[in-house]
């Protein structure tokens, strides 16, 4: 099999690219998109019991309830991720999708993707204190973390080891990712905002958008972690599947 440079990095088989990785994201996500929707639903509903909670209580309280649904969601988040990631391969191998065994295979995993979002957040937010850049550079670094914790069933260093190895010489490539989600994301939130007033920024509306873009940031991920292998080491699809069976 033939090597590939790409910004000084080694690369086997297939080149990783933003824009295939993107599309390739769109059609597995549109192609499920029910399940994945579900799939995130399930770990982000005490995000919503939370939301439900702040809006019923004084200004405090409410400030309170929103402070703690925001770090919970950042945590859930990997969670959805994790319980997304075998439906995600599934779909891209061209096999048929299950919503139990998908929540099976990522939450027997729960404590160790767990721990890999307690370090990372940490990394990320201490990172982020000493100045945005370096904490983008973290961000950028841990973001197969979750995928390699599921899918090659390491500890939680390890993981995060192995999300920093296979990052290595793509982390523009995943900020350019990234950045685009979140400025989708929140453009969206500002016509919320316009469109139903500043109170449906924290109400239904608001947490249903914040489960499309974590189901869709789910599939993305899981559609990286496969890139990666793809360039780095030329394993496919329905080779990473295995782990599953």
């Amino acid at each position: 099999m033939s090597e590939v440079s790409i910004n000084d990095a080694t690369a086997i088989g297939a080149p990783f690219r933003v824009g295939s990785a993107l599309s390739k994201t769109f059609s597995v996500f549109a192609a499920r998109l029910g399940s994945f929707l579900l799939l995130a639903l399930i770990p982000l509903t005490p995000v919503l019991a939370l939301k439900i909670m702040a809006s019923m209580g004084g200004p405090s309280r409410a400030g309170l309830f929103e402070l703690v649904s925001n770090i919970a969601t950042i945590f859930l988040a990997m969670v959805a991720q994790a319980v997304t990631l075998y439906a995600a391969f599934q779909q891209m191998g061209g096999k048929s999708v299950s919503v139990v065994q998908s929540l099976s295979v990522g939450l027997g995993r729960f404590f160790p993707v767990l721990g890999v979002a307690l370090l990372s957040g940490l990394g990320v937010g201490l990172a982020s204190i000493l100045f945005l850049i370096p904490g983008l550079i973290v961000l950028c670094m841990l973001y197969v973390a979750v995928p390699a914790c599921v899918i090659e069933k390491t500890a939680v260093f390890d993981s995060i080891n192995r999300s920093s190895d296979l990052t290595k010489g793509y982390r523009w490539q995943i900020f350019g990712l990234i950045a685009l989600v979140y400025i989708v994301s929140f453009a969206v939130l500002i016509l919320f905002g316009w469109f139903g007033g500043i109170t449906t920024l924290s109400g239904v509306p608001y947490f249903a958008w914040q489960v499309v873009t974590t189901a869709f940031s789910a599939v993305l991920a899981a559609v990286v972690y496969h890139d990666l292998r793809v360039a780095k080491e030329g394993i496919d699809v329905d080779s990473l599947a295995l782990v599953f069976d």
